[in-house]
């Protein structure tokens, strides 16, 4: 028997064990994620999830996303990892959000610097891989197997895998996001559904051909769009059974794992076949699982929300070069965004330099519940949130791109980027945003064909 397992948890989550070391990926078990936008197909008790601590010495977290970074696991079991001495791994980052909020907790957190190996045992190295704006992935070495987690990573493409394989070299064994997982043009837009989960096949065969892997686990999607304004997102969501069948030409083994299977290198069929059925199942009877909705703000309270959110952007930003780009930049960046409220049956502008918000009747840019605007205004995250979780609808046609140059400033600063002299240094970052930005408008035209 190899000396390294792997112990499929739950979504992202895994435990990797070898020797005298046991490394958690991303603990997410139970709880709504994304504002009421997501929730587990299956979930674990906290019985469960003390059992599983037991055998844990480290804890890798892939980036602050919440079905990856679940600020609820380490508040319930704070003192449990205290008590087992469990390092907790993250990548470093400017703004040090996660580290400091562990740190408050009194929890054991380390820095690891991308690219560079990481020691967790005498025959146990992890090295981080940064992609994208959060996510990262992890290259685990024991003394017999090189792990690879992609987890949420974007690679698409043969370019981008090889140029992650450079860092990482093959692999025996990865792990990979195998269906999509954010708004994908509203509730008519069915075409880029589709095309998103046909995207989310073909990166598996690139990941496949390019990282060489003996055995691929498919995971990081077992999850359901759980909101009334957005479930009908779980209409073209892949399933493990489709990957078996659309992957059947690849050379690699697909194993899929259920709660609790473990893996030792050597492929088990009445286990896989045993997984592919409890997910079959699970998938099948999305419509019969728990659904959310939102309650209405008043209008006071969004104002109050309003101010919190300015008073957020102005500390962080410089709002002399805000006030200049609005109204001089060529790339027409933080216009005001008007938006339908369609619970309260209001429309509001958000205006950055306006002391309040507006109530008029222009023609909106988007449409949500009240509550969705609340909770972008009083959080940093929160139109990161919502453009994962899908609970709003484009109105006019261009005005998600034109939401998304002025409200995902927030996204930006949340990565340690402000709006002030110095923005420039980050100019691969703002093309980045600007070139992912043009292909959601490309997706957004799908609706129209």
């Amino acid at each position: 028997m190899s000396s390294t397992t792997i112990k499929f948890i739950n979504h992202a989550s895994v435990l990797v064990k070898s020797e005298n070391t046991s490394l958690l990926s991303d603990p997410w078990y139970y709880g709504d994620s994304f504002h009421k936008g997501w929730n587990l197909l299956v979930q674990q008790s906290k019985e469960e999830i003390s059992l599983i601590l037991d055998e844990v010495t480290h804890i890798w977290i892939s980036h602050e996303h919440p079905d990856h970074f679940s600020v609820k696991f380490f508040i319930d079991f704070k003192e449990k990892i205290t008590a087992q001495k469990i390092n907790i791994l993250f990548q470093r980052t400017n703004d040090k959000r996660v580290f400091n909020f562990l740190k408050q907790l009194k929890l054991d957190v380390t820095e690891i610097d991308f690219n560079k190996d990481h020691a967790l045992g005498p025959n146990y190295k992890v090295k981080c891989i940064k992609d994208g704006f959060y996510d990262s992935a992890l290259l685990i070495s024991t003394r017999d197997k090189k792990i690879l987690n992609l987890n949420d990573c974007e690679i698409r493409n043969i370019k981008r895998a090889e140029q992650i394989r450079k860092i990482t070299g093959s692999c025996d064994i990865l792990l990979s996001q195998f269906s999509y997982a954010a708004w994908k043009g509203g509730k008519d837009n069915i075409l880029w559904r589709k095309k998103a989960a046909n995207e989310k096949i073909q990166s598996l065969n690139v990941q496949s051909r390019v990282f060489k892997p003996k055995v691929l686990i498919p995971f990081a999607s077992y999850i359901y769009f759980s909101n009334t304004r957005n479930k009908y997102l779980n209409d073209c969501v892949n399933t493990p059974n489709q990957l078996l069948e659309e992957l059947k030409e690849n050379n690699v083994h697909l194993n899929v794992m259920k709660p609790f299977d473990e893996f030792d290198g050597t492929i088990d069929k009445n286990q896989i076949f045993e997984a592919l059925k409890y997910w079959d199942f699970h998938f099948k009877n999305i419509n019969k699982k728990k659904i959310y909705d939102y309650v209405m703000c008043s209008e006071d309270e969004l104002k109050n929300s309003f101010k919190a959110y300015r008073k957020r952007i102005f500390s962080k930003n410089s709002k002399f070069l805000l006030y200049f780009a609005k109204f001089l930049s060529p790339i027409k960046i933080f216009k005001n965004i008007t938006i339908y409220l369609d619970d309260i049956k209001k429309t509001v502008v958000l205006d950055l330099f306006s002391e309040t918000l507006i109530f008029n009747n222009e023609s909106p840019d988007l449409i949500m519940s009240s509550e969705s605007l609340n909770f972008m205004l009083n959080n940093p995250f929160g139109f990161d949130t919502l453009t994962v979780n899908g609970c709003f609808e484009e109105y006019n046609k261009g005005g998600f791109a034109k939401a998304t140059k002025s409200l995902a400033l927030e996204n930006l600063n949340n990565m340690g980027i402000m709006f002030n002299i110095k923005i420039f240094i980050n100019y691969n970052v703002i093309l980045l945003f600007l070139e992912r930005l043009k292909n959601v408008e490309k997706n957004l035209d799908l609706k129209s064909i």
